[in-house]
């Protein structure tokens, strides 16, 4: 079974509301070279990381208001997710070690800034 969970129009937000880890959503396009290209360095690093981070796959064709709704303008586009904050996007392919390093900066960031003010409200933010 694939470490990927794929989601579409009708199940996005109650996919990503359902994770217990920060998730990693991977905005693709079946046409294009690059998120073909991508592809098994997502699944394996998925794969290595299920039991810290949930990856979620959209096709952007398939789910055209998803991408309208981050404006999302490229594939591969990527946006870590945590506690409905979206933490960071970045476009273009990468790496297995490229992903590992995008995901471990901003997950550090973000447990930083939680412990200098543990009482800060967490803003909900309607992307």
């Amino acid at each position: 079974m694939s470490a990927v969970i794929h989601a579409g129009e009708r199940d996005f937000d109650s996919t990503l509301a359902a994770q217990q880890h920060p998730v990693l959503v991977d905005f693709s396009a079946s046409w294009c070279g690059p998120c073909q290209a991508m592809a098994p360095a997502l699944e394996s690093f998925a794969e290595r990381r299920r039991q810290e981070l949930s990856v979620v796959k959209v096709d952007i064709d398939e789910a055209p208001s998803i991408a309208a709704k981050y404006a999302i303008r490229s594939v591969p586009t990527l946006m870590l997710v945590h506690q409905g904050q979206k933490l960071a996007m970045q476009s273009g392919m990468m790496s297995e070690s490229q992903l590992a390093d995008f995901v471990n900066r901003h997950l550090t960031r973000k447990r930083a800034a939680v412990q200098q003010d543990p009482a800060r409200p967490q803003i909900d933010l309607d992307w």
